[in-house]
């Protein structure tokens, strides 16, 4: 059966990846965030039976990672139960927090109930900073103090740092990321509008930059790749590829937003992505959506454009195989061949340290 859904996987691409969104409440005050902004009556938490009815949809459709996000995913009441029921289904899943209302024995939980990645959340390069921004006091030596339990038990920590005005110096930002106790990091990009229901953005003046600036900062990381005391998982080619938009000249890479990966709501609605308005229907019927490859390059979020440069190689692959089974072997060849295959191939060399332990 394993042979057949890599087969099948294979046919179809490669695996899909699923942004799912459990609540939309929050329990930090992020300026750069609306999620905080919800009032109190308007708080929601999906529905755990139609999670889980879901969640078979989801395999049938060739989706194998589940990123659980919120609002505040540990807020949710039933992460533990869903967690277990993911693991079950085959599916692998990371979960992005601020970290507040993790304990020693939530973490073990987690990882007992399947979780494979912790992503946390960091806003500044000082504890004060930190933990002013996300009106938690306290909160970056609580996480200083809970690492070393995340990676004993064989989580995967990830710090996932959103570029900001907070952020003065991306090395002080790292060397202060690395000092916590992590070892590998992931810049999150500045979104200040969005057309889905999902709320991780705000028009505020920390994360509103010009293209320019925007182009300095992802010149920044690539050199910063380089130097950093920890890994940085933003693949270098997706950098260049985002430079390459902000000056207004065609990207290499299609996002696979719609073909590949999907958002999904509080609501079980699913979306294309983070950006687009376009509810494409009901989570339970994921696998019956007709895939869009539309070459989509409205934004730069990287929860989208980062992974469509991983998987170009394994969606030409697929697309190699289609044109075989027609027998139109020129057509074949040359997307098998294409130089953008190895970029992508180099792209996934830098994924390797999402798998790493510790």
């Amino acid at each position: 059966m394993r042979l057949i859904q890599a087969l099948s996987l294979a046919l179809q691409g490669g695996p899909g990846v699923i942004q799912l969104a459990l609540t939309n409440a929050c329990n930090a005050h992020c300026r750069f965030c609306s999620f905080s902004r919800t009032p109190p009556a308007a708080r929601m938490m999906a529905d755990f039976q139609g999670l889980c009815r879901g969640l078979g949809s989801l395999v049938q459709a060739g989706i194998r990672y589940v990123i659980l996000t919120g609002g505040e995913p540990l807020l949710y009441p039933d992460l533990l139960p869903l967690l277990k029921r993911a693991q079950a289904a085959g599916l692998t899943t990371l979960l992005c927090t601020n970290g507040a209302l993790l304990t020693p024995a939530l973490v073990a939980d987690l990882k007992q109930a399947g979780l494979d990645t912790l992503i946390i959340s960091l806003d500044a390069p000082s504890p004060r900073e930190h933990d002013d921004h996300r009106g938690l006091p306290g909160l970056t030596q609580h996480l200083r103090t809970l690492l070393p339990q995340i990676t004993a038990v064989g989580l995967k920590p990830v710090a996932s740092v959103t570029l900001s005005r907070l952020i003065p110096d991306l090395n002080a930002m790292a060397r202060f990321v690395h000092g916590l106790g992590f070892r590998r990091l992931t810049f999150s990009y500045p979104l200040t509008n969005l057309y889905s229901s999902y709320l991780g953005y705000a028009d505020h003046d920390s994360v509103t930059f010009t293209p320019q600036e925007l182009d300095a900062l992802f010149a920044q990381i690539i050199t910063l790749k380089d130097k950093a005391p920890l890994a940085i998982l933003n693949p270098k080619v997706s950098l260049l590829d985002l430079q390459r938009q902000l000056r207004r000249r065609p990207p290499r890479f299609p996002c696979l937003a719609g073909f590949k990966y999907f958002y999904v709501d509080w609501h079980l609605m699913v979306y294309p992505c983070h950006y687009q308005s376009q509810v494409l229907g009901a989570m339970t019927d994921l696998h019956r959506f007709s895939p869009q490859r539309n070459g989509c390059a409205a934004c730069t979020i990287d929860c989208y454009r980062d992974p469509s440069v991983y998987q170009y190689c394994a969606v030409s692959v697929a697309d190699t195989l289609k044109a075989l089974s027609r027998g139109d072997w020129r057509r074949a060849l040359c997307t098998l061949l294409h130089p953008y295959n190895f970029l992508s191939l180099a792209s996934l060399w830098e994924a390797r340290h999402w798998l790493q332990e510790g």
